[in-house]
């Protein structure tokens, strides 16, 4: 029991003494507070951090100590955080995060932030301290306790009180005679001063040790250490514990095998790691239209080179990668190689684009043809009809033609190449979806008005019944010249901007808009000609957004010839002449603030006034019916994660996440919810079935017999071919997580497997800032309805899904 004591009372003195000596070269230490850096760093530990000198570059993959202002705080109050550095942003900013936390943090820091960089880790030493600061007083209790009673062991418990006990007789021999001439005896070497029997010494020193470790511990809590930095180890007699030597994934690289590969191959992978090197490499391979990866060999080396067997898959194409993983279980992929697998005859049709216009080359390749010679056709059907025309046809190689899509109806179709050998006809595989689309799109202008004046809202229409609209562009030249200019290019409807008048001479324009669909297909509008004339007093009022709340900021822009003498910013229930004044304004800028919670939920115009010193008005134009929400349930935030094989693809495994701002009822969600596992539909539509055209495909959640209301979610994404509606199956539950001390209610539906439509989906490619826009349907346990405000998707610009 005294040895346990004494190890003990070692171990804590030494990582106190150990937190403490550091302090000496200037370095400042704090206790950590969190579990926000968790593994590598827990509550209680104490890390101690240097000063970045001004020739320090930041350290990227380092943890870092930095203030955080009070308006990143949810509390409000400005603190000290310690938060590695993940990213760098273009403005000089960097991204930092906590190892335990799913997101980043929402506030980026500048360099001028960070007060240290963390040197050394000193684990648990801070725990008392800890306690301490958060009155968990039945823990420092039970730490007292138990430190009281290491104290009394060792000292109570410890070696002979210097009376050396009689020694038993024994026949002396020469043996025992030099020893008892020569040596000390084992008795002799354990005996302490006689004071130590007195009990009162004892009690002074157990008191004396004890106050020593409290102190030391208590210090030790205040001015840490800590090795955040992840790239030492620190060792004493008593104790030895190191850092993670990693934070950054490794770089792994897969050779390309060709366009086609047959037999067995050789396929070199190689991967490096410098900070703790690599544990494991694997080559995989994904047969196109499947979802599920292959493991072909596996090494423990930083290198491999594996004999893919491409006898025992079948032909067609694929995709291979390799992942490495380094020994601090980081993991990273290589760039996909793609490749086509050809140990017999494979007939491959070069898929043209989704969307085609005009005559289009057509390319096919035989694969594993040998000397035998074929003549090749390529056929097409409408999309799904299994019947087939030919389209062209060819007897030696190159097997390409060109095909007139001219002749053609623009509808959806499916192509296929064939070839044929005598009594042998091959086929390739079919290249479903493609759409023929000839016709230009409809396009026509809005008219803006005249004379047009200050800042003005140019807009157009249009449609596309085939391939949709992939853009449109408002242009204006001056009256009498052919020279255009575009003020905005549009990708999605409604297909509008502001123009600032103000930027072009006072005269005559022509107005219109082109209109391009997704297959190249263009259209012009016809002209609208309007005067452009500031002379006069203009004054227009810009529109803070369809959805406000809170303290919102509007803006005017006013000029006279007469000069300006004020403008006044107005607000009346919509559709209403029941306007009272926001704020007058004698100077530019004219702008104040519209404190909206004081006003009832619902929808408002507002508009400006301008008196120029003459004492004449001009009103501005009305914005109309901007929507006053101040409830305090509404979206907070829409998430996906990818369970699936391929990023960017709708798959078995992905899910999405609806967040509310509170806690809901979950029979408000769909009647007769209670929160558990409940099966559902998921429906992703193409963007061009509800005339949004491409890119902005949506999704939304149904029940059979029933209804589920949380709304609609644009992906600003092609998700799925087009004019294409998938449904998956799917299971909704919801869950409760706590921000900033509030609980908020999660529904999360995770993918099934595709009920109907899965060939309609298709591979997303870039990132996107998803819109979720929600239903008032929904209810907060409080009785709130849920505000109507759409949400834009929350943090970092990523590819979903």
């Amino acid at each position: 029991m005294g040895i346990i004591a004494r190890v003990y009372l070692g171990v804590s003195l030494s990582l106190a003494l150990i937190a403490l000596f550091p302090a000496l070269f200037g370095w400042s230490g704090s206790v950590v507070q969190s579990g926000s850096m968790e593994p590598h760093i827990s509550p209680g530990d104490v890390v101690l951090t240097s000063k970045l000198s001004d020739a320090e570059p930041v350290p990227m993959g380092g943890v870092v100590a930095y203030l955080s202002p009070g308006e990143a705080e949810p509390d409000g109050t400005e603190k000290t955080r310690l938060h590695r550095i993940v990213g760098a942003n273009n403005d000089g900013s960097y991204i930092t995060a906590g190892d335990a936390n799913m997101d980043v943090d929402s506030t980026p820091m500048q360099r001028g932030q960070i007060s240290g960089r963390a040197r050394i880790l000193v684990p648990m030493i801070g725990l008392p301290g800890l306690w301490i600061t958060h009155g968990t007083f039945p823990q420092i209790a039970i730490w007292s306790a138990g430190t009281l009673l290491a104290v009394v062991c060792a000292i109570y418990l410890g070696g002979s009180t210097g009376e050396t006990p009689a020694p038993r007789p024994r026949r002396d021999t020469p043996k025992t005679r030099r020893r008892s001439a020569g040596q000390v005896t084992a008795g002799t070497l354990t005996a302490l001063p006689a004071f130590w029997a007195n009990p009162r010494i004892k009690g002074i020193a157990a008191f004396l040790l004890a106050a020593v470790i409290a102190v030391l511990v208590i210090l030790g809590a205040t001015a840490g250490t800590s090795a955040a930095a992840f790239t030492s180890v620190t060792s004493t007699p008593a104790n030895t514990w190191a850092a993670s030597p990693d934070w950054n994934p490794p770089t792994v690289a897969l050779a390309d095998p060709g366009s086609s590969v047959k037999d067995t191959v050789a396929i070199p992978a190689t991967a490096q790691d410098a900070e703790s090197g690599i544990r494991s490499i694997d080559v995989e391979y994904l047969r196109d239209g499947t979802t599920t990866w292959t493991t072909i060999c596996s090494a423990a080396t930083a290198a491999v080179t594996c004999q893919w067997n491409t006898k025992a898959v079948p032909d067609g194409g694929y995709s291979l990668r390799a992942r490495a993983t380094d020994n601090a279980g980081f993991a990273a992929v290589s760039a996909l190689r793609t490749t086509t697998v050809a140990n017999n005859l494979l007939v491959v049709l070069a898929s043209p684009a989704e969307a085609v216009r005009g005559s289009i080359p057509l390319s096919t390749s035989l694969l594993g043809a040998g000397n035998t010679l074929y003549s090749v056709r390529v056929e097409y059907s409408l999309a799904g009809a299994n019947k087939w025309s030919t389209l062209c046809l060819y007897v030696a190689a190159p097997y390409n033609c060109t095909w007139n899509t001219a002749l053609t109806a623009n509808e959806t179709y499916d192509l296929r190449a064939v070839a044929v050998a005598g009594l042998t006809t091959t086929y390739s595989a079919v290249v479903t979806d493609i759409t023929v689309d000839n016709l230009a799109p409809t396009v026509a202008m809005t008219d803006p008005g005249t004379p047009l004046s200050g800042v003005r809202t140019l807009a157009a229409t249009s449609t596309d019944a085939h391939s949709g609209v992939a853009q449109v562009s408002i242009q204006y030249a001056r009256t009498g010249t052919s020279t255009w200019t575009t003020v905005c290019t549009v990708t999605e409807s409604p297909y509008s901007c502001r123009f600032d008048t103000t930027t072009v001479a006072d005269a005559g324009y022509s107005f219109r808009a082109v209109s391009v669909d997704a297959a190249g297909n263009s259209a012009t509008s016809a002209t609208l000609s309007r005067t452009v004339d500031n002379t006069v007093a203009s004054v227009s009022v810009n529109d803070p957004g369809a959805y406000v709340t809170g303290t919102v900021p509007l803006t005017a822009a006013a000029n006279s010839t007469a000069g300006v003498a004020s403008v006044r910013i107005q607000v009346a229930p919509a559709g209403t002449t029941t306007w009272s004044t926001l704020c007058t304004l004698a100077t530019a800028p004219y702008s104040c603030s519209w404190n909206t919670t004081a006003y009832t939920d619902g929808t408002y115009d507002l508009r400006a006034i301008l008196t120029d010193r003459n004492g004449k008005e001009t009103i501005s134009a009305t914005v109309a019916a901007r929507r006053v929400d101040n409830s305090p349930l509404r979206a907070a935030d829409i998430r996906t994660t990818n369970g699936g094989a391929i990023q960017g693809r709708l798959e078995t495994g992905d899910s999405m996440s609806f967040v509310y701002s509170q806690q809901v009822n979950p029979a408000t969600v769909t009647p007769g919810w209670a929160g558990a596992a409940l099966p559902v539909t998921v429906r992703l539509r193409d963007g061009n079935l509800l005339g949004l055209g491409n890119g902005q495909d949506v999704l939304d959640v149904q029940r059979t017999g029933s209804s589920v209301n949380l709304g609609s979610v644009n992906l600003k994404q092609n998700y799925a071919k087009n004019r294409k509606t998938v449904v998956f199956n799917a299971t909704m539950t919801a869950t409760t997580e706590t921000v900033g001390g509030v609980p908020r209610t999660v529904v999360t539906v995770v993918l099934g497997s595709a009920a109907s439509g899965g060939a309609g989906v298709r591979t997303a490619g870039a990132a996107a800032t998803m819109v979720w826009t929600p239903t008032s349907a929904v209810i907060s346990t409080a009785g709130v309805a849920c505000s109507l405000a759409p949400l834009s998707e929350p943090g970092t610009l990523d590819r979903d899904f």
